[in-house]
C-alpha cells in the first residue's frame, strides 16, 4: 500500500506504469544491465532519493545487484543506496534499446571503451556514417548505427569516473571488426583520455527467460 504522505501524482505514475508495463520480461544482451529483467512495481512504497526525487522500484534484474527504479517523471535509472542514477528517458526507451541488442545477435563485440564518446565517434568517422536511433536514446544513453557498425553509449553502473561513459562497439563481420580496432588504435593520442579494451566473441542470442 502506498503511504498516505506520498503525493497523488506519484501514486498515479506508479499505477499507470504497472498497468502499462507490469509483467513484461525481456533480455538485455549487452551493456551494464545485461541479463533478463522483468518489469513491474515490486513495492507500492516509493521513497525520496538523496536529492529529494520520488523514485520507486520497477524492474527485477537477473544479474545486477543495484535496484532498477523509475523516477516520478518516468525516467528509468538505477539506485545503490538511495540515490537516483538516470539511465533511459523512459521505460519505452529501455525496451527499445534492449530490442536493438537482440537484433545484433551474432554480431562481433569489437571493443569496450571508457571515456568521452566523441573521441570514439571521431575515430570511426572515416569508416561509416553513424545515425542516432532517437527512440532508443536518451540524455545519458544512445545508440548510433552505421553500415556494419553499432555504437552503444551508457553510464558506468557506479557513475565512476566522473564525466566518463562506457562505449560498446559491435560490428557485423570480421573485416569491419578489424577496421574498427585499427581505427581505435590509431586514435590513441596524447591528451585523449580514452581507455580501450579490444574484445573477441559475439553478441549471444537470448537464453531462456528465468522468470
Amino acid at each position: 500500500m502506498i503511504p498516505f504522505e506520498v503525493p497523488g501524482y506519484v501514486k498515479n505514475v506508479i499505477i499507470s506504469h504497472e498497468e502499462e508495463f507490469g509483467g513484461i520480461s525481456f533480455p538485455v544482451q549487452g551493456g551494464e544491465l545485461q541479463g533478463w529483467m522483468r518489469l513491474g512495481v515490486k513495492s507500492g512504497k516509493p521513497w525520496r532519493s538523496d536529492s529529494g526525487e520520488w523514485i520507486f522500484n520497477f524492474a527485477e534484474p537477473q544479474f545486477v545487484q543495484c535496484a532498477l527504479v523509475c523516477r516520478a517523471d518516468g525516467y528509468f535509472g538505477v539506485s545503490w543506496s538511495g540515490e537516483f542514477l538516470p539511465w533511459h528517458g523512459d521505460v519505452c526507451r529501455l525496451i527499445e534499446s534492449s530490442a536493438i541488442w537482440a537484433d545484433l545477435a551474432g554480431w562481433r563485440r569489437s571493443a569496450l571503451c571508457d571515456g568521452n564518446p566523441s573521441d570514439v565517434l571521431d575515430a570511426l568517422g572515416g569508416l561509416t556514417e553513424l545515425s542516432e536511433v532517437e527512440w532508443a536514446s536518451s540524455r545519458e544513453t544512445s545508440w548510433k548505427l552505421g553500415d556494419g557498425v553499432a555504437v552503444y553509449v551508457e553510464p558506468h553502473l557506479t557513475y565512476l569516473p566522473e564525466g566518463s561513459s562506457r562505449i560498446h562497439l559491435v560490428t557485423s563481420d570480421l573485416k569491419i571488426d578489424q577496421q574498427v580496432k585499427q581505427a581505435l588504435q590509431a586514435a590513441r593520442k596524447p591528451g585523449i583520455d580514452l581507455t580501450m579494451r579490444l574484445q573477441e566473441g559475439i553478441v549471444m542470442a537470448p537464453e531462456e527467460c528465468p522468470f
